[in-house]
């Protein structure tokens, strides 16, 4: 320090030809007694603010954490999203390990896909089986493409987002609204929630301890609600989720109620629908354990002369365990968690509770439509998904099989759709009925379009595969137009969640439609092929204008999109040449023709993408090659390519794994 003489810049300063700097004096808070107690009363006051908040943290530890990230903080310039691991920490024992933990990362959000129908970029996505779109693409080297953004675009939020941003926990008009979303589109499709209790201690939340497992409760549907009702940030953005999230700890795991049961459902599947699969996945089979502590899979003792509503909420959240597991498992190709060999708990049945408390006598069904209307067929219908999965569609290839297995569960899904109510068929429905009894529908397209897919896959015969090839078609070209005839008719129904469901199951009936062109194949009438083949190319541009609309809103419906237009730029190039090869082949190896392509005899490791479980065996026996797809990239991180690891793509070093892409997962720039 310079004594300054008062002039600018100052004698001292112009002599030595230095900038001239006058600072002055700091302010400081007087050193006082009353000063200081008056900032220990605030100090306290936060404490037990932050306490009520938040009963578990640990409030000395977190401000550990604070000094320890404070300090690395300021010897790195700029921000960081988070921290890339060495060559030494990097994850490589294990080739099914992930990593889903709380991502800020633009790009890392954009990478994932709770579908797991869409590749990426990025490694570990966890095991995704027989059925899982990665699995099917497995064959085809960056098959699926992202969507292309510039890596220097900006990001417009949209602006039905500005309501989670400007939302707080005290505005009582947001938090109803998004209270009403969840009740009048979430819950009718899985009621895992009694509306009238929840309304009733919703008023009277103030009461409720902190500690109670209802405020996690309470965020989560606040979470659900914002993202059906506007879309939502993403899931680390969103300050529900975050207030949710932070009432979760291992004391939830040190009893059993069949509140904290509901709490891991609906995270569960919440992170699902945020594109979180694994996790969502992990907080679904910790709700399936701790129902079987709870019982749930059985009858209630006693329970014939007073049958309650809180008997019946049992039962519910029961089969929609079950539901989820099951959709879990076709999604992903993991094996099924729950046998129905121990299961005596009676199916939801069809009753209208909106007058009704927990300790109400249970009502008698009803043959109009309630909120437990489509859970009950689903509960239903889940029991024969299992028993596609587990008996064709996730059968190894060397086991002997009868093709009358596949027709004795396609009767199965036809004996179940004829014993749906009326109110499934019938045009006079309320509105909130229609997304509900859609999700149901397009379930059971799907399962019987995969039935007859997996069928093909295990068929040793000609005439068995031609049978299933045509069956599998038609389940597709039924889906097609169910999905794109309510998108249109039904436009004003279409919220976020059930364009979730449309994109998925449009999608991979779009892939099936289109990979059927592609595989070798010789039918026994050509006339019938020749419709086939028409019904197919008008299908496909159906989805594709289904999903150009979708994609209005849907992130993933425009990756769909981009799929489904490069395959139709280049399909018919690609199959005239097939048809050329294949003819040859077929005259040279007609033993052949016919048999699948199976995985065992593919090196996992050859190929630099991975993809969604239940999409990647449609492409097992094309004649497409990687050009189609060549640097395209960017999908949901469900990928899987033999390695298991599924951690952010970012965290790996390029040295390490130097045929990987690490380029945020963003296309070609």
């Amino acid at each position: 320090m310079t004594k300054c003489s008062g002039t600018s810049p100052c004698l001292y300063c112009s002599r030595n030809h230095k900038s001239c700097v006058f600072v002055r004096p700091p302010s400081r808070t007087p050193l006082t007694r009353k000063n200081l107690e008056e900032l220990e009363n605030r100090c306290a006051n936060l404490e037990r603010l932050l306490q009520k908040l938040n009963p578990d943290v640990d409030i000395e530890r977190a401000l550990r954490t604070m000094k320890t990230s404070g300090k690395s903080n300021e010897s790195s310039p700029g921000v960081q999203w988070y921290s890339e691991p060495t060559r030494e920490n990097a994850p490589s024992a294990d080739k099914f390990e992930w990593n889903e933990s709380p991502m800020t990362s633009p790009s890392q959000t954009d990478d994932l896909d709770g579908m797991a129908s869409l590749p990426t970029g990025s490694t570990g996505s966890g095991y995704l089986g027989n059925s899982s779109g990665s699995h099917l693409l497995r064959t085809i080297s960056n098959l699926l493409p992202g969507y292309p953004v510039p890596e220097n675009s900006p990001r417009v939020p949209s602006a039905t987002k500005e309501l989670s941003i400007s939302a707080n926990l005290s505005n009582t008009v947001v938090l109803e609204s998004l209270v009403d979303s969840y009740f009048m589109f979430y819950n009718p499709s899985y009621p895992i929630l009694h509306e009238k209790t929840f309304r009733r201690q919703y008023q009277s939340r103030a009461e409720i301890d902190a500690c109670s497992r209802w405020h996690l409760i309470f965020h989560i549907v606040l979470a659900i609600g914002e993202w059906i009702l506007a879309g939502g940030p993403e899931t680390e953005q969103s300050r529900y989720y975050i207030a949710a999230r932070s009432r979760m700890s291992m004391r939830m795991l040190e009893s059993g109620t069949l509140l904290t049961v509901q709490a891991f459902l609906l995270m569960g599947n919440y992170l699902q629908k945020r594109n979180r699969p694994n996790t969502g996945y992990n907080f679904i089979g910790i709700a399936y354990r701790m129902a079987l502590g709870l019982g749930l899979h059985r009858e209630p003792p006693a329970v014939t002369s007073n049958d309650t509503l809180m008997h019946e909420q049992r039962r519910i959240v029961w089969w929609i365990i079950y539901c989820f597991d099951s959709g879990l498992s076709l999604t992903t190709g993991r094996p099924t968690t729950i046998s129905n060999s121990f299961i005596e708990t009676r199916f939801p049945r069809n009753i209208d509770d909106s007058s009704c408390s927990m300790n109400s006598p249970l009502p008698e069904p009803t043959n109009k439509t309630t909120t437990y209307s489509a859970i009950s067929a689903q509960a239903r219908l889940a029991i024969i998904g299992n028993m596609v999965y587990s008996d064709v569609v996730g059968a190894p290839n060397e086991k002997s099989f009868n093709p009358s297995i596949s027709r004795s569960l396609d009767h199965q899904l036809q004996a179940w759709k004829l014993s749906l109510p009326d109110y499934f068929t019938s045009q006079d429905i309320p509105r909130w009925f229609r997304g509900p009894r859609a999700i149901v529908c397009w379930k059971e397209q799907n399962l019987q379009m995969m039935l007859w897919w997996g069928t093909q896959r295990l068929c040793k015969f000609p005439q068995d595969s031609e049978e299933a090839f045509v069956m599998c078609q038609n389940a597709a070209l039924k889906t097609i137009q169910s999905i794109t005839i309510f998108c249109v008719d039904q436009a004003d129904a279409l919220h976020t969640g059930l364009s979730w469901y449309a994109t998925y199951f449009l999608f991979q009936a779009a892939i099936v439609l289109s990979i059927h062109h592609l595989k070798p194949c010789q039918p026994t009438d050509t006339g019938l092929a020749a419709v086939h083949q028409e019904l197919s190319v008008s299908s496909f541009s159906k989805s594709c204008d289904c999903l150009a609309s979708l994609s209005q809103n849907n992130k993933a419906a425009a990756r769909c999109l981009e799929v489904l237009n490069r395959i139709r730029d280049r399909s018919q190039p690609a199959q005239s040449l097939s048809t050329h090869i294949e003819d040859s082949e077929l005259n040279s190896h007609p033993d052949t023709a016919q048999q699948p392509t199976t995985l065992e005899n593919t090196d996992v490791h050859s190929t630099n993408y991975e993809i969604d479980p239940s999409l990647q065996i449609f492409f097992q026996g094309t004649s497409w090659n990687n050009e189609i797809f060549e640097g395209l990239q960017g999908f949901p991180g469900t990928n899987e390519v033999g390695l298991f690891d599924y951690i952010p793509e970012n965290s790996f070093d390029a040295h390490v794994i130097p045929d990987w892409s690490t380029d945020s997962g963003l296309g070609p720039t």
